[in-house]
């Protein structure tokens, strides 16, 4: 069976369109790297600067909290409602070392897990 080529054309193009508009939400996609515990390399400043904010805790309430980067800036997140906090039952006091694991979403960063530093 022969078919048109503008029928061809039409079906591939359709396929592309649906499979970029698919891809979006796949690229958001991310899986957090399972740091439960501190990393050696963080005491180093070796870290994935995109996931992860390195400080020391200068405030903290609950679903807040305000650390000082190395860099000297002060930066305030938000924790989330499930937000996990490492060693289990830890409360970050001022003064801690903190690593906060998460990712950015428009500007702001999303805090999975706080590692706070033995």
């Amino acid at each position: 069976m022969n078919f048109p080529k503008y029928l061809i054309s039409a079906a591939i193009l359709t396929a592309l369109c649906n499979a970029i508009a698919i891809a979006p939400a796949a690229a958001q996609t991310w899986v957090a790297a399972p740091y439960t515990t501190w990393q050696e390399g963080w005491n180093r400043n070796v870290y994935d600067r995109h996931h992860v904010i390195l400080g020391v805790v200068s405030d903290f309430h609950p679903y807040r909290l305000t650390l000082t980067r190395r860099n000297g800036d002060t930066q305030t997140v938000d924790l989330k409602n499930g937000t996990k906090i490492f060693p289990t039952g830890a409360t970050p006091t001022p003064g801690e070392h903190v690593a906060l694991v998460g990712y950015y979403s428009n500007g702001t960063f999303i805090v999975n897990r706080l590692v706070v530093r033995p």
